[in-house]
């Protein structure tokens, strides 16, 4: 059997884009109506955040999604925009909605920008605090595939399967071949934290074993099969044209 898919860059489930800060810049210039949400800690958001945003905790987005802006644009950020804002943003677009987006290096990038932040307390000076240690992903993913039968795959073959036009999210670590699609720090075959070096469709060995949490997350999805060689001859492989 032969894959023939076709190449496509829409996300296979719903994606939150990113924006830049300059875009952002040109907003503000342009005095478009748009809302910051910063989804981080209550302590952080005090210390230090961008003009007029309101903040919803990450741990507080399921219970409070209805104070989420409707009628306007809707950008959600943290320290970095690496997994809080881009979750929570995922999983706003999971339920519908289409304007929200993720400001691109978060807090700290608009701070090191130039652009101004404020303190609550207007006697402070305003800082970006370093982003709290005992942070926990709590959200649930949506459910998860199982795979009874192993799908054996070549890395050609696994190139395929890059979370994009309705194509599955697959990663190869140590041999070993898991499905992300539903990981909603996986939507659109990018891995948000990665800062664009971890896509699917590849063997991600080598990149996760420089990350601080190695493959510790990615082992946690459904095993899809074995990453092989055209001439293993493994049951359950696909035949390449």
């Amino acid at each position: 059997m032969g894959l023939n898919l076709a190449n496509a860059q829409e996300s296979t489930l719903p994606k939150a884009p990113y924006v830049s800060i300059r875009t952002v810049r040109q907003w503000v210039k342009a005095e478009r109506e748009f809302r910051f949400v910063d989804v981080r800690k209550a302590e952080e958001f005090d210390a230090g955040h961008l003009p007029e945003a309101i903040n919803i905790p990450y741990d507080d987005i399921k219970d409070r999604k209805d104070e989420i802006p409707r009628d306007r644009p809707v950008v959600m950020y943290c320290t970095h925009s690496t997994w809080r804002a881009p979750y929570a943003a995922n999983w706003l677009a999971d339920l519908g909605l289409d304007n929200v987006s993720v400001l691109e290096g978060g807090a700290s990038a608009w701070n090191a920008g130039g652009q101004v932040i404020y303190a609550t307390d207007a006697g402070q000076d305003p800082q970006i605090v370093p982003k709290p240690k005992d942070l926990k992903k709590e959200f649930d993913h949506p459910p998860l595939r199982e795979y009874k039968t192993p799908l054996n795959l070549t890395k050609a073959q696994l190139r395929e399967f890059d979370g994009k036009n309705g194509r599955p999210a697959y990663v190869a670590v140590k041999g070993v071949i898991y499905d992300v699609t539903q990981s909603r720090l996986w939507r659109g075959g990018e891995h948000d934290p990665s800062h664009g070096q971890a896509y699917a469709g590849y063997d991600l060995t080598a990149i996760l074993d420089q990350s601080p949490h190695g493959d510790k997350y990615v082992v946690q999805f459904p095993v899809v099969g074995k990453l092989i060689t055209a001439s293993d001859g493994v049951p359950g492989a696909l035949e390449e044209n």
